[in-house]
């Protein structure tokens, strides 16, 4: 759910929360990742909204049999990911949008997205028959505490507001399943990430970006409200709500891609 055509500062931010091991958790994203390539020798990987390239990065070195593209509209996120992968010789960043997927049908064994704007139509299409889409969102639980205190300055982009609450899940894979896909599997964690100070919190809402115009002077007293709420000595526990759906592009489908 990253903003389209991040912006200098939120490259920045991104790459050093990512660099001091900060970033949202993503561990059990990563290692189905992992699992899945490991099925295969020499899969091709496409990374829709890859950000900084830290998680492609990371597969690059591990699977070194896999090609993995990164794809992202930003360009500042590009140059930061360029920086982070230039070593390594089986990356490839493209600059594209997630919504019109700059590559020809069934180009790829397994399409992977986290936290990115996306058109499910266009995953399906470069997806080849029997591969796999791999995709970690946020729950209706993700940044409550922010949520909270910030009321009707939220980026609603940014969060995830479900029409049926207890129903989000089904929500969640309708998009999915209409794009073509079999939803395999969905899985849900929820968790507390800490934040050991005001500083590093507000990294976050910056970054992602969280809450409308948010200006780190004149909104200190609203995250000093969340520091007292929800911090102990330890730092501010903020609520990370994610899912990771696991799909499969059937060999026979309705959708004509």
């Amino acid at each position: 759910m990253t903003s389209r055509g991040d912006t200098e500062r939120q490259a920045f931010l991104r790459d050093r929360m990512a660099e001091s091991g900060e970033e949202l958790n993503t561990s059990r994203y990563v290692s189905r990742v992992k699992d899945l390539l490991r099925k295969k020798i020499g899969m091709r990987v496409l990374d829709i909204g890859c950000g900084t390239a830290h998680i492609i990065g990371s597969l690059a070195i591990s699977e070194r049999s896999a090609t993995l593209v990164g794809l992202d509209i930003s360009s500042a996120m590009l140059r930061a990911a360029k920086a982070n992968t230039c070593e390594l010789t089986n990356v490839i960043l493209i600059q594209g949008d997630g919504l019109t997927i700059p590559f020809s049908n069934q180009s790829f064994d397994l399409a992977i997205t986290r936290l990115a704007e996306y058109s499910h139509d266009e995953a399906f299409r470069v997806t080849r028959v029997g591969g796999t889409l791999l995709e970690c969102g946020l729950g209706p639980d993700a940044d409550k505490e922010i949520a909270e205190c910030f009321g009707e300055r939220i980026d609603r982009e940014n969060f995830f507001f479900p029409r049926r609450r207890h129903r989000w899940m089904e929500e969640v894979s309708e998009n999915v399943e209409k794009a073509g896909f079999h939803v395999e599997a969905i899985h849900e964690y929820t968790e507390k990430d800490t934040y050991r100070s005001e500083e590093e919190l507000m990294d976050l809402i910056e970054m992602v970006p969280l809450v409308t115009d948010f200006d780190r002077e004149s909104d200190r007293e609203i995250v000093s409200a969340i520091s007292r709420k929800y911090g102990d000595r330890n730092g501010i526990r903020i609520t990370w709500h994610y899912y990771v759906l696991e799909a499969s592009r059937p060999a026979r489908s309705t959708v004509v891609p």
